[in-house]
């Protein structure tokens, strides 16, 4: 419903944006990786601000992305993020696997990978790439820094009732961030980064995409299938 307030930055309840209310994001993971753990819920909530904040800015990202990444502004998609973007909507689903989680003393380590294939930019009324991800996945590496500020931890899995299969963006309402920093989001570790971690992943969903793909790969009267968003978020918004 259209009102006069402004929702974004948002600082205490989120609400997805309209630029994303036909896409979704769809998770997975490798054997013993729960999504609903502490960890798989703050991965899931870093990663996905993390696709708002390239897609649409900093400004659409969710409650407490921000200052618990220390994202600097206007400093583009490596050091940080545009306020906004001026783009969208975007229309089709991302996907994002969770390969491993290093347990650090001061919390945890990620290795995941995402990928927009399926992902389309509205653009003068045609369906074009989106360019979130390459067709082979982004290597994503995060490290997870307990601050001490909180001291209730993050929720267990709920039940699978409460699992989402909703065709629209889903996200959390509340700061899934509290207690925790942030540090780095694309993987630049020589042990990990550029080996082609995410490729059979990838290929698995898309095993036609092209190896290149560019904005003027194709401009499309359709949009691109939408599917349904996975797991969600419990008492979330879309």
């Amino acid at each position: 419903m259209p009102t006069s307030l402004v929702r974004w930055p948002a600082t205490d309840v989120y609400e997805a944006p309209d630029q994303l209310r036909e896409a979704t994001m769809v998770w997975s993971a490798e054997p013993g990786i729960d999504l609903f753990s502490a960890e798989g819920t703050l991965v899931r909530a870093s990663e996905e601000s993390f696709a708002i904040g390239l897609m649409l800015g900093l400004d659409y990202t969710y409650v407490g992305f921000a200052e618990s990444s220390n994202s600097p502004r206007n400093a583009g998609s490596l050091s940080g993020f545009r306020d906004d973007t001026g783009q969208g909507p975007f229309v089709g689903t991302i996907y994002g696997h969770i390969q491993q989680i290093i347990p650090t003393r001061e919390g945890f380590d990620v290795l995941s990978c995402v990928l927009g294939v399926g992902l389309d930019r509205v653009v003068n009324g045609k369906y074009s790439p989106s360019l979130l991800t390459g067709s082979e996945g982004g290597e994503q590496r995060s490290r997870f820094i307990r601050n001490g500020s909180s001291e209730s931890g993050l929720p267990t899995s709920p039940p699978a009732a409460l699992r989402s299969r909703d065709r629209h963006w889903q996200a959390p309402t509340g700061n899934e961030f509290e207690g925790w920093e942030i540090d780095g989001f694309i993987d630049l570790d020589p042990q990990t980064s550029e080996r082609g971690r995410c490729v059979p992943w990838a290929r698995s969903l898309y095993p036609n995409a092209p190896s290149t793909i560019t904005p003027d790969t194709y401009a499309r009267d359709t949009p691109p299938p939408v599917q349904p968003a996975f797991p969600g978020w419990p008492d979330g918004s879309s």
